[in-house]
């Protein structure tokens, strides 16, 4: 925990993160190894990418969840605050911090460097023009795009343009897909250079399982349309294989897609709360759809494990929600669906988030608003 924290608190003050510090090698080491080399090349292009990249053209991302792996251009905004006191994070985040800790010095660099990569990728550079694989061997691509296609038509916002694209660690070992992603910052003789260094550490590092490893792509986001690949839902299959181990595989598509859905929701009706109703509001409009029967149509059981899904992924740290107030709030929104007197009435965007906003107070103890609110100001 205490970990997490200094990572966090190093990187809202922009300064490298601590995985980079304790690669420091002291004078009187031994040289560094051609992988330990390859591995700070690889860190320096990706710092040299983001910091070519202007900070307006990735603004808006805010993760499913704050990896514990920290990664460049990503600066964690609650650094300093929390722990909350009697607050234990839910079961994903307790899984990631287990797999984080175990990683050596040189692999927690190679996992900060790349997960910026893919996750630029994902952002910017891939498209559903081509197809899109979804899960590790492309287990979840039918459910993925049968959610996406239920969520375009449920709510009544902008989504011809709402791109949703597979988030894969195995991308980083494609040089023509990571000399795109360079050449976003990089001229073509830089780029290609660069794309072929990943891909070889991608292959140097066992930890990394050649992309497969998913603390690489343990998260999901979604992003407005003046994003630097505009409006899109990105899903990672590290997300997807987690969920999975945790018990939540029947409903972890829909669940995660309704959630990253429900940030567009936001987007389009510019509701940009500066606390945790921005993750919360989320929970809530993906609970409303998986339990409406013009949306997922779960039964109380499967809306419970949404709930159960929502909690895993709970912080404590006044970031997205702790456990119980993330299960609070998706309960909320399948409460709404299942409790309207017409049930194929599909409640405007613009009246749902107005709804939670007036009941997102409730949803969080009084004697906690004031740290949230210091916490966010």
């Amino acid at each position: 925990m205490q970990k997490r924290l200094l990572t966090r608190s190093l990187a809202a003050a922009g300064t490298l993160c601590a995985l980079t510090l304790a690669t420091a090698v002291p004078a009187f080491a031994a040289e560094p190894s051609t992988v330990e080399q390859d591995v700070d090349a690889l860190y320096q292009n990706v710092v040299d990418l983001y910091g070519s990249i202007p900070a307006s053209a990735l603004k808006g991302i805010d993760p499913l969840i704050d990896s514990p792996v920290d990664h460049i251009g990503k600066k964690q905004a609650n650094a300093a605050q929390g722990p909350i006191p009697g607050c234990t994070e839910g079961a994903l985040l307790q899984y990631a911090d287990k797999a984080a800790s175990e990683l050596t010095p040189v692999e927690g660099k190679a996992f900060d460097a790349l997960s910026a990569l893919g996750q630029l990728y994902a952002e910017g550079v891939a498209s559903d023009k081509t197809p899109q694989v979804f899960g590790t061997d492309g287990q979840y691509t039918q459910r993925a795009s049968a959610t996406i296609g239920k969520l375009r038509g449920f709510w009544d916002i902008e989504s011809w343009n709402i791109q949703l694209v597979a988030w894969k660690g195995t991308d980083l070992g494609s040089q023509d897909k990571m000399a795109q992603t360079y050449g976003v910052g990089f001229d073509p003789a830089r780029a290609k250079e660069a794309a072929a260094l990943t891909s070889k550490v991608l292959y140097e590092l066992p930890a990394l399982q050649g992309g497969r490893n998913p603390l690489l792509t343990l998260n999901a986001f979604s992003a407005p349309a003046n994003d630097i690949g505009g409006k899109r839902v990105a899903l990672g299959d590290g997300i997807l294989d987690v969920t999975k181990s945790l018990g939540f595989d029947d409903v972890s598509v829909e669940a995660v897609l309704g959630h990253e859905y429900g940030h567009q929701l936001d987007f389009a009706h510019n509701n940009f709360p500066g606390n945790e109703s921005g993750e919360m509001g989320p929970d809530a409009y993906g609970g409303y759809f998986v339990a409406h029967a013009k949306g997922e149509v779960f039964d109380a059981r499967a809306q419970q494990e949404v709930t159960y899904l929502n909690a895993s992924i709970g912080d404590c740290f006044h970031s997205h929600g702790t456990p119980d107030q993330r299960k609070a709030a998706g309960a909320w929104g399948e409460q709404q669906a299942t409790s309207q007197g017409n049930p194929n009435k599909i409640v405007p965007s613009a009246t749902m988030v107005t709804k939670f906003q007036k009941e997102y107070p409730k949803l969080v103890p009084s004697d906690d608003q004031a740290q949230l609110a210091a916490a966010h100001s």
